[in-house]
């Protein structure tokens, strides 16, 4: 584990207990599997000895507690880490943790950096060390990189063949970059809207503006200053999608994210119609259908949680 992430030290609990098991494939230059001890432990890591890659992990069954400084993160099947370079940080796992974990060299993920930003950059990337799996972009990564480690994990793997393998390693490291929020994720954005045409960008902000209302596609177009072909070329093009399908995922995002930052207990029918569904069971059979379960179940996992399980600040 040391030649593959970076110096640490390992306080084992109980060294007669430990059961350290890792499932791997070297894509590229990245590494994708499955990891375990089998019995309670810390792993510790010093400000001064910089890691060679960065760690991205996810419990499937456990959880573990991340400590740097004043900040402690509890990461569980809702909620992944990623261990970045040159800070003091502490990891405990309980002894029935398992977890997916992706190890990306630096240089691997500055190089991808770079060909995003298209310039050469001063400073090492910096990731916020909690990472959704059930919320916003990063759960659309996390579902995508566990396909593939699962499929990675299979002797008989398509990721064998080197060519496809190098690809799916650019796919998971630029998607990371762009999903989670890091130090770079301003200049990432200004450059992202540069790219767009003016009229697409147009249209997403007349989306935005009155995504809580009804939307008519006349109105898009008008917005946009081209024709509904053109617009609908461009949405194509660099959206992926036609401009109604992208209103009905914007707002089942931004429902989402209400549902589960939601502390007064509001109704979930209230939330999606003030986001412009007015057929509850359109919007329950949308929702199931972008995020893999019924809105309750969401509100379940908030409520499940303490209101300061996932980030919380020690007084000194």
């Amino acid at each position: 584990m040391t030649t593959l992430f970076g110096p640490h030290s390992l306080n084992v609990h109980s060294p007669d207990r430990i059961h350290f098991r890792h499932t791997l494939r070297l894509l590229q230059a990245a590494t994708v599997g499955y990891i375990e001890y089998g019995t309670d432990l810390t792993v510790s890591v010093d400000a001064q000895d910089t890691l060679q890659s960065y760690s991205v992990e996810l419990p499937i069954q456990g959880h573990q507690r991340w400590e740097s400084a004043h900040q402690s993160i509890v990461s569980d099947q809702h909620n992944g880490l990623i261990l970045s370079s040159n800070i003091h940080q502490e990891l405990h796992l309980s002894g029935d943790c398992k977890k997916i974990q992706i190890v990306i060299p630096r240089s691997l993920m500055r190089a991808n950096l770079e060909s995003l930003l298209h310039r050469p950059i001063q400073e090492d990337l910096q990731f916020v060390p909690s990472m959704s799996s059930t919320l916003g972009t990063s759960a659309g990564w996390w579902r995508m990189a566990r396909h593939f480690i699962d499929e990675a994990c299979h002797a008989d793997s398509y990721l064998e063949h080197q060519g496809l393998a190098s690809e799916i390693e650019s796919v998971l490291v630029k998607g990371l970059i762009l999903a989670q929020p890091n130090n770079y994720s301003c200049a990432l954005n200004k450059v992202l809207q540069a790219n767009l045409p003016g009229f697409l960008q147009r249209a997403i902000n007349f989306i935005h503006r009155h995504a809580k209302e009804e939307i008519k596609l006349n109105a898009i177009v008008a917005s946009s200053g081209v024709s509904r072909l053109t617009l609908f070329k461009g949405f194509k093009k660099h959206i992926g999608v036609p401009p109604m399908f992208y209103i009905r995922r914007y707002r089942l995002g931004e429902i989402r994210k209400t549902i589960m930052r939601d502390r007064s207990n509001s109704q979930i029918s209230r939330i999606a119609m003030d986001w412009g569904y007015t057929h509850l069971g359109r919007f329950a059979s949308d929702y199931r259908k972008f995020f893999g379960e019924c809105p309750s179940h969401t509100a379940k996992h908030r409520q499940s949680k303490e209101p300061d399980a996932i980030v919380t600040h020690r007084q000194t």
